[in-house]
């Protein structure tokens, strides 16, 4: 793939590329960043994200909360540099080497899957033992009304799905649930791992890291997840809780699930007819899953830690 004219333009002025000796575009995926596979002159491996300057804060905040996570034990990007060039803000991490899990899982023995899940549960754990900077709470202030915003808007659009009562009758009397705040990964579910060399796990895409209730970090497992391996979601929950959740997790799992299906509808709509048809189909497997969202019981694709 190439870089285009603008993009070029941008890295021809960036003081560090006078130390590189080859740049290539990363695409896929759905973030706004600009990506880029960097070699260095002097043998290094790096990733370039870029965003537009209006995202300093979210992207200083970023940077700040990969440090943070540098010393919990799994592969992970290094942070390297983040700062402010030609209207941009730009981060510079270590490029992680590894295969997608996506990819990985296919063929892959349960046993296998759900060991990985383990490791996943434990990674999602330790992010979330990271202790808040002070202000940072303040973060999570206006999470309440967003989500609300986001049921009206769902309401509203045309792709609404049939029969969705009981879905946004749950979500409203949820949206206000009890928190227990975190520095959230923001998008943790298969399609951010990488299966290394060595057979551990590696998490990338940190942007959009966010502070919230920690268990909302398992919305996406709902949505990407489950769909590919419920083995390995299985092991996910088991290692994160030692064992079977309580009974509110379950609560508040459902809830995520519920408002997660409604949210990637409205969100999939700017996509195109292809993405908002396969989040329509990821709703209708949330509310078999969660038995339309009537009982706050485990999904149907839970088992039991033995």
């Amino acid at each position: 793939m190439t870089i285009g004219v603008n993009e070029r333009a941008w890295l021809r002025t960036f003081p560090e590329t006078a130390h590189w000796r080859k740049v290539l575009p990363v695409r896929g995926g759905y973030g706004s960043d600009r990506k880029y596979e960097v070699w260095t002159r002097s043998g290094e491996h790096l990733l370039l994200r870029v965003a537009d300057e209006r995202e300093t804060r979210r992207k200083y905040a970023e940077f700040a909360f990969i440090q943070r996570c540098q010393a919990l034990g799994f592969p992970m990007p290094r942070p390297v540099d983040c700062g402010l060039h030609a209207g941009k803000v730009y981060e510079l991490l270590t490029w992680v080497e590894g295969e997608p899990l996506t990819q990985e899982l296919i063929g892959m023995p349960e046993s296998e899957q759900y060991r990985l899940g383990q490791e996943a549960g434990r990674a999602l754990a330790a992010i979330h033992s990271v202790l808040l900077e002070p202000g940072e709470r303040r973060e999570a202030d206006g999470e309440v009304e967003a989500r609300k915003r986001m049921v009206f808007r769902y309401l509203a659009s045309r792709h609404r799905m049939a029969g969705d009562d009981a879905t946004v009758m749950f979500v409203a009397k949820h949206v206000a649930y009890p928190k227990r705040l975190a520095g959230l990964h923001g998008d943790f579910h298969i399609g951010n791992l990488l299966l290394t060399a060595g057979g551990k796990l590696a998490v990338m895409d940190f942007d959009r890291r966010q502070v919230g209730d920690r268990w909302q970090d398992f919305q996406r497992a709902q949505t990407f997840s489950v769909p590919r391996s419920t083995a390995f979601v299985n092991g996910q929950i088991h290692a994160y809780f030692m064992g079977d959740p309580p009974q509110e997790f379950w609560e508040a799992f459902a809830y995520e699930a519920a408002y997660g299906a409604i949210r990637q509808i409205v969100w999939a709509e700017s996509l195109g007819a292809n993405a908002t048809q396969q989040m329509q189909m990821s709703y209708a497997r949330a509310a078999r899953d969660f038995r339309g969202f009537t009982p706050c019981e485990p999904p149907r694709w839970y088992v039991p830690a033995r």
